[in-house]
């Protein structure tokens, strides 16, 4: 029995010292950072650039240093000009842990296009160009807000936004910037 707790012991010392090397051995445990990786839940399209040089994959991660308005930074960040979280129900659990924003399912450009990691859809184009034709500023919030478009749930990927009217108004008038 003594032996037992021993080998359980080793086990668990064994994937944490693991862990710790593939941690900090410059292996890529994600793509933040590494230009290779070309495998976000089976997207094959061309690498999103930044200006200083990082390529992510669509979806992800790093928006400008500095917001230019209230809407693109909630855009980027799912956080307001005050700091608050825009807080939300619904969506894959990742996208907690991510921080929750629209940029993490419909990229910087608000393209959209790619299936988010865990869902069974693919993102929609939120682009004000693509929505204006299909719906009016109030069927985009209540999209935003409950989920819902023409009478139907949208997929469960979708989280339902408990935002402000502020901010609300204030994201969709980021979006008219995004053509």
């Amino acid at each position: 029995m003594e032996k037992i707790g021993y080998i359980i012991a080793g086990l668990i010392l064994g994937i944490i010292v693991a862990f710790f090397f593939l941690s900090y051995s410059g292996f890529p445990m994600g793509y933040q950072g590494y230009q290779g990786y070309q495998g976000y839940q089976g997207y094959q399209g061309p690498m999103r650039g930044y200006e200083d040089g990082r390529y992510y994959p669509p979806g992800c991660c790093q928006g400008p240093a500095t917001f230019e308005s209230n809407g693109e930074r909630i855009y980027y960040t799912g956080i307001n000009e005050k700091g608050e979280r825009i807080p939300f129900t619904g969506g894959p659990q990742w996208l907690v842990m991510h921080g929750g924003s629209c940029v993490n399912c419909h990229g910087r450009d608000g393209s959209g296009g790619f299936t988010p990691m865990m869902c069974n859809e693919k993102a929609a184009d939120i682009r004000y160009s693509e929505l204006k034709g299909e719906m009016s500023d109030e069927e985009i919030k209540t999209a935003i807000i409950k989920g819902i478009h023409e009478g139907k749930e949208l997929d469960w990927c979708m989280p339902r936004w408990q935002i402000s009217e502020k901010d609300l108004n204030d994201l969709i008038d980021y979006l008219k910037k995004l053509e």
